[in-house]
C-alpha cells in the first residue's frame, strides 16, 4: 500500500473546504468548525496549493466550486462519511443487525446465567444467537484463536492473565441429599468427611474447588461417583446416601425435585467468584461489548472495571 502522497496531506483541509462549499461563506462555515475566519481562510488558501486548483471563486451568491472542487465535493461526499464512521465509537444494535456469540462454562454457571439470557433476548425481538459449547480444556485456547467470543469460569486464577476478566456474581457452596438420606440438615467437617460423596469434575483431571479447600487442610473426602455435570449428578442422588455438593446458583434445582434436599455444607468449604473472560482484542468490539452487558443484565449486576488479572 503506497500512501507516499496522503501522508502530506492535512485531511482537516478537506474538512474546511467541504464546509466552505457547503455555506458559501468563509465566515459562517468558521463559526461551524470553531475556528477563527483567518485561520479559516488559511485552510482554503493550502487546500488550493494542494490541488493545484481555485475549488473556490466567489460569485453573487457566495462561494462556487470550481469544476475541479466540483469533482473533489462529489467524491468527499462518500469519503466524509466513511472517514467519520471509521472513527467512531462501534456501536452494535442487536435489534437490526445479524450476531452469533459463541460462549462456553461449566454447566453450574451456565444453569444460572443462560436461561436468563435466553429469556431477555428472545429471536422474536432480537437478531443474535448464542452458541454455547460444553466446556473443555481447551477454551483458553478456543479464546485466544477466536474460537470462542466469552468463557465463563471460576476465579482461580489458572487462565493466562493476558486475558480480560470481569467478576460476575459470589458463589456459596451447598449440599445436596435424597430426601430419603439419614443426613440431617447440616453437615459438620467430620460428617462432611465420613460421608460418601458424587464429585462434579467438570474438567477431567482437574482437582475440584472443594477438593482444593479440603486439601489445603490436609483433608481428603471420600468419592465413589465422579461426574462432569451437576445436572446429572442430581439425578444419580435418590435411592442412594451420597452427598453432592454444589453451587448455591443451583439451589432451585434441588427445591423442584421431590426427591432430594438441600443440607448446609461445611463452613470450611469458602465461597468463590464466578467472571466472565474475553480476549483483550476485543475490548472495544462494539458487538462484544453488548454481550458483555448483556451477560452483566443476566448475572443481575452493575457494570464493573476489567481486572488483567484472573
Amino acid at each position: 500500500m503506497r500512501l507516499d502522497k496522503l501522508r502530506q496531506v492535512d485531511l482537516n483541509l478537506l474538512i474546511t473546504f467541504a464546509v466552505i462549499a457547503e455555506e458559501k461563506s468563509v465566515t459562517t462555515a468558521a463559526q461551524r468548525l470553531l475556528l477563527s475566519q483567518p485561520a479559516a481562510s488559511r485552510a482554503l488558501q493550502r487546500a488550493r496549493d494542494l490541488f493545484s486548483d481555485d475549488l473556490l471563486i466567489r460569485s453573487a451568491s457566495g462561494f462556487e466550486p470550481t469544476p475541479r472542487g466540483r469533482k473533489i465535493l462529489q467524491q468527499l461526499e462518500t469519503l466524509l462519511p466513511t472517514m467519520e464512521a471509521l472513527v467512531s465509537p462501534e456501536v452494535f444494535d442487536p435489534r437490526r443487525e445479524c450476531s452469533q456469540f459463541r460462549i462456553s462454562g461449566p454447566d453450574n454457571v451456565c444453569a444460572v446465567l443462560l436461561p436468563r439470557l435466553c429469556r431477555r433476548y428472545v429471536p422474536s425481538r432480537y437478531r443474535v444467537t448464542f452458541d454455547f459449547i460444553s466446556w473443555q480444556p481447551s477454551a483458553a485456547e478456543m479464546l485466544e484463536h477466536n474460537q470462542l467470543d466469552l468463557v465463563l469460569s471460576i476465579d482461580d486464577g489458572l487462565l493466562a492473565s493476558h486475558f480480560q476478566s470481569e467478576t460476575l456474581y459470589r458463589e456459596d457452596w451447598i449440599c445436596a441429599v435424597a430426601r430419603t438420606s439419614p443426613i440431617g440438615d447440616r453437615l459438620t467437617l467430620r460428617q462432611y468427611l465420613a460421608a460418601d460423596h458424587i464429585t462434579v469434575s467438570t474438567l477431567p483431571g482437574s482437582q475440584t474447588i472443594p477438593d482444593k479447600q479440603l486439601a489445603a487442610l490436609g483433608l481428603k473426602r471420600r468419592s465413589s461417583i465422579r461426574m462432569p455435570y451437576f445436572g446429572i449428578a442430581l439425578e444419580c442422588l435418590p435411592g442412594t446416601d451420597n452427598v453432592l455438593t454444589l453451587t448455591s446458583g443451583m439451589r432451585s434445582m434441588v427445591e423442584r425435585n421431590p426427591n432430594l434436599r438441600l443440607v448446609k455444607a461445611p463452613k470450611e468449604l469458602r465461597p468463590f467468584h464466578f467472571q466472565m473472560v474475553w480476549h483483550p482484542r476485543l475490548n472495544a468490539d462494539g458487538r462484544h461489548a453488548w454481550l458483555r452487558e448483556a451477560i452483566r443484565r443476566a448475572a443481575n449486576i452493575k457494570p464493573l472495571a476489567p481486572s488483567q488479572t484472573l
